[in-house]
Order: structure tokens, then sequence, then C-alpha cells
């Protein structure tokens, strides 16, 4: 299969990684739902089964698409093949050994490819992603270990504290993306935006939210606190990011939205450990259906239309991707006070996989731009040689 693309041929891996991610968003909410009630992969009528896929899974194909860049287009396709393999063993048979080797394979390429490159940052607080990715990876594999062997109560427990991990790269990530962003719209309309990456912070977001981790299973009312500090961080740090000054860019206000959803989460999430764990899901579900949904169709917007060079400020699906993914969120959210249950879980689904078929049709119409661009590219290599 690999002999299909040539050796020297580069592609960037958001090219391939988004638009998988996003099929494979679209599609596994609505597959949980259906698998609920009879009609789905058994995988993912367990709520570990679906919080696993959506990590572990979703979650770190974005992570690939984003931080892998160009690569031989053999060697991304070998990232693919482990990816997609492991993604089909988890929802075929998720009791297989084949769905720890295929994840396992994944997540060492992964961290061989991407953790020796990080590793040369000079700051402190650049290195944390080294660790934090190597944790995730390591963790990916445990996970699945320890459902193999049965180990159910170590599994569910790894899963839920493995969501403060996500939160701590969205944190971070989020924050790299918004910051010079933000700087450059401040620049643009004659001011200067003193506080950009605001290095204590972070600092401060990094010690809270791995405190909070590492603490989680000796003191869970300390880990809830840390949680609750890190959430208020947060929220000064996007305070102080002025985002009301950036209203002409829709685009800026959208991932705004997506780091608010961040400490909201965070918040939530500490307040349940520190009432004993009722409406744990609700907090999760802040996290990953708010921040992470909201965070991801926007990056996976933002990133490919700056790759094409095309202006994300201009691109109205931007606000329209960002209001159904925040519909989703609340509805799934609400889900959990309401006597409807049912029928807004189904609307929350609905609205999730809207919102990343509209992040899909941006992708694509992205990568036919791509390729009219190389076909032109060549077109007019070839005259100049004749």
């Amino acid at each position: 299969m690999l002999r299909w693309f040539p050796e020297k041929t580069k592609v960037h891996a958001h090219q391939w990684f988004f638009s998988t991610a996003c099929v494979y968003a679209m599609l596994m909410v609505p597959l949980a739902m259906l698998a609920r009630h009879g009609y789905g992969p058994d995988a993912l009528a367990a709520p570990t089964g679906h919080a696993f896929e959506m990590l572990f899974g979703f979650a770190l194909a974005l992570v690939a698409g984003y931080l892998l860049g160009p690569m031989p287009a053999r060697r991304l396709a070998l990232f693919m093949i482990f990816w997609l393999l492991a993604r089909v063993m988890g929802l075929v048979g998720s009791a297989s050994w084949l769905t720890l080797v295929s994840n396992a394979a994944f997540v060492t390429l992964f961290a061989w490819h991407l953790l020796p490159r990080l590793w040369v940052a000079k700051k402190w607080r650049n290195r944390t992603l080294v660790p934090l990715l190597g944790l995730i990876c390591t963790i990916t594999i445990i996970i699945i270990l320890m459902n193999q062997l049965d180990y159910r109560g170590l599994h569910r427990y790894l899963l839920d504290e493995s969501v403060q991990l996500f939160a701590l790269l969205m944190l971070f990530m989020g924050g790299r993306m918004l910051a010079p962003a933000v700087a450059g719209e401040f620049y643009r309309q004659g001011k200067e935006l003193e506080a950009r990456v605001q290095p204590h912070i972070e600092g401060g977001l990094i010690v809270t939210v791995t405190a909070a981790f590492v603490l989680a299973p000796v003191a869970t009312l300390v880990s809830g606190i840390l949680l609750i500090m890190s959430g208020i961080l947060a929220t000064i740090r996007l305070f102080r990011w002025q985002l009301w000054h950036c209203l002409a860019r829709p685009d800026l206000i959208c991932l705004g939205l997506g780091y608010c959803w961040l400490a909201v989460g965070l918040v939530l999430l500490g307040g349940v450990k520190l009432s004993g764990g009722d409406y744990f899901s609700t907090a999760v579900h802040a996290i990953t259906v708010g921040a992470l949904g909201t965070l991801a169709s926007n990056v996976m917007v933002r990133v490919t239309l700056l790759h094409v060079k095309q202006y994300p400020s201009r691109i109205p699906q931007i606000m329209i991707i960002t209001v159904i993914m925040t519909i989703a969120a609340l509805m799934r959210i609400g889900a959990d006070f309401s006597v409807y249950r049912e029928i807004i879980l189904v609307t929350a689904a609905v609205a999730w996989s809207t919102s990343f078929l509209l992040v899909l049709f941006v992708l694509l119409d992205c990568l036919v731009i791509t390729s009219f661009r190389k076909s032109v590219r060549q077109q007019s290599l070839a005259a100049d040689k004749t």
C-alpha cells in the first residue's frame, strides 16, 4: 500500500488527519447514541468506550494533525493506517489484542517522531509538552491494557482523570494560538496588547492542573480546589486578552469562546470533586463537547484556511459552526437536568455532527483549492520547459 505514495512527496499532516478526524467526529457520537439502544457498535454502548474514542481517538488525531507538520507521504500514511486500524479494532472488538497493538503502534510512532523535536525548546513551559504528550501516549496503552485484563475500576479511573491532561493540552495550545493572533489584531488597530502568552499565568496553569492530576488518587478535595484555581487562572488569562476589542474578528471570538468553555469546565470539574462526584459527566462534557468541540472545529478551519492563504476572519461559516457547537454543548449539559434527557441528547448529537459536517465542507473546499493550485503550477512548469 505504501508504494502508492512517492517516496519524496511531502504532505502536511493536517490535510489528512483533520479531514479523517472530522468524519470520525461526525459518526462517533450518533453511533454511540445508537449503541446505547442496541443498534450500534457494542464498544460505544458503555460510557467508557465512548470516552476513550473521544479523547484517545478523535482528540489525538487532532493533535497529530496540528503538531506533526509536513512529512513524507509514506511516513504519514503509516501514521494514518495505524490510527484507522485502532479505530476500527476498537469498534468491532473492544477486547481484541489488536486494539492494543494498533493503538500502541500509533502513539509510539507519534511520540518517537514528535517528542525529540519538542524537547529542544529552551523554556521549561515549552518543554512541558514533552512529558504531557508522553504521559497521554503512555496512558493510552495502559487504559486499553487494564480493559483487556478486566481491571474495570482502574480502567474507569484513568479514563476519568485523563480529561485533565487533555484540558492542560488545550490550555497550552489554545493560549499559544490565541495570544499572537489577538496581538496581531491589536497591532492592525494601532494598539498594543501587553498581556500576550502571560508566562506566569501559563506556568500557574501547568502547575495547578498537573498537581490536581497527581493528587487525585490521594487527596481528592485538594485536587478539586486546584482545578477550580486553574479555571480561575484561565479566566483571568482570557480576560487579559481583551477580546472585546476584536469584535470585527469572529474567528478570534470563537477561539475565545472555546477557551472560556475550558475555564468553565475546569471549575465545574473541581466543584464535582469537592461535592463527592455528583454530575461528573456534566463537568466532563463541558470540557469535551464545549471546549474540545469548539476549539477543535475552529483550529481545523483556521489552520487549513491559513495553509491555502485565506483569512479565517472572512469565512462566515466559522460563526455558524461555533454557534451550532455551543448548542451541542448546552444541550448535552442540560440533558443531565431534564426529564426529556433522551430527546435533548439526540438534539446535542445532531448539533455536534452538523457542526463537524460544516467543518468538513470547508476542509474539502481547501483541498480542492490546493489541488487546483498544484495543477496550475505543474502546467506552468511544463510550459516553461517547452
